[in-house]
């Protein structure tokens, strides 16, 4: 008797869901023809369905629709979906497709109450969303892993390059002091050379010599300058009497030029101010 029972509720339930998916595909069907905001009113004066019941049913027939066998046809319901009510099969909505069959073998739905399916759903989704977390984080930490080992691996090359540097800079360096010291050897090695002592000897006579010609031609021009200007001051005296204004003028031009040369840059520092 009791097997007899739960065969007509397993008929039941698939009648039901069967019919409602069917319904489902039709109004889905009707509600692309009704016009815009006339679909509630339609709903409740065509077939007394709120809404929120027509959303649900419409939703099953697109998730169910292909492999939940139609009531108007024969055979058995798809493996994947076994006799479920309409609560049950609308709940497991709360399920990603492709994970729905795995979840309804692992649970034994059709064995569950609709409360307690609800619970298992909601389980199963927290379970995945620390999982997904989980994941994500360990992805952020792998990304986090791979970079930390591109920058060992940057560091490491421009290490390298830098002790390269330095070796070479260190070779160079020695070769540098080698060869100044060498240089300092040749150099002092020249020094106790004759040849090197007569240059040097050579090179303070020219000095000596340079700094007697320069003593000459100072002594000669100094002789020009008092010259000339014996000759300019005799020359300036013959015209005193006959052309006084041209002698004063020339006289203060004279004494000008004698002024300002000795206030010039160069004389200022040695001749005191006139």
């Amino acid at each position: 008797m009791a097997s007899e029972i739960n065969l007509i509720k397993r008929q039941t339930h698939r009648i039901v869901l069967s019919s409602a998916i069917e319904i489902g595909r039709r109004l889905t069907e009707i509600k692309e023809q009704v016009k815009y905001g006339e679909w509630g009113r339609w709903l409740k004066e065509e077939v007394s369905y709120s809404q929120d019941t027509a959303e649900k049913m419409m939703r099953l027939y697109q998730e169910y629709g292909v492999k939940q066998l139609s009531i108007f046809t024969d055979g058995e319901p798809d493996q994947e979906i076994p006799e479920l009510s309409f609560s049950q099969a609308y709940i497991l909505l709360g399920v990603p497709e492709e994970e729905r069959a795995a979840f309804i073998t692992d649970t034994d739905v059709a064995r569950t109450s609709t409360r307690e399916l609800q619970k298992a759903i909601d389980d199963w989704n927290q379970a995945r969303r620390k999982k997904e977390q989980a994941e994500q984080e360990k992805a952020v930490l792998q990304q986090a892993l791979e970079e930390e080992k591109e920058k060992s691996a940057r560091l490491a090359q421009a290490n390298a390059v830098l002790d390269k540097n330095a070796q070479e800079l260190f070779t160079a360096k020695s070769r540098l002091e080698r060869k100044a010291e060498n240089l300092q050897n040749e150099v002092t090695s020249i020094k106790k050379t004759t040849a090197y002592k007569s240059l040097n000897s050579l090179r303070k006579n020219l000095s000596s010599a340079s700094t007697k010609v320069r003593a000459n031609n100072i002594a000669f021009l100094y002789g020009e300058l008092d010259r000339v200007i014996k000759e300019l001051w005799f020359q300036l005296d013959k015209i005193k009497q006959s052309d006084p204004d041209t002698f004063v003028a020339y006289k203060d031009k004279v004494y000008e030029f004698l002024i300002q040369r000795a206030r010039d840059e160069i004389w200022a520092k040695d001749i005191p101010e006139l």
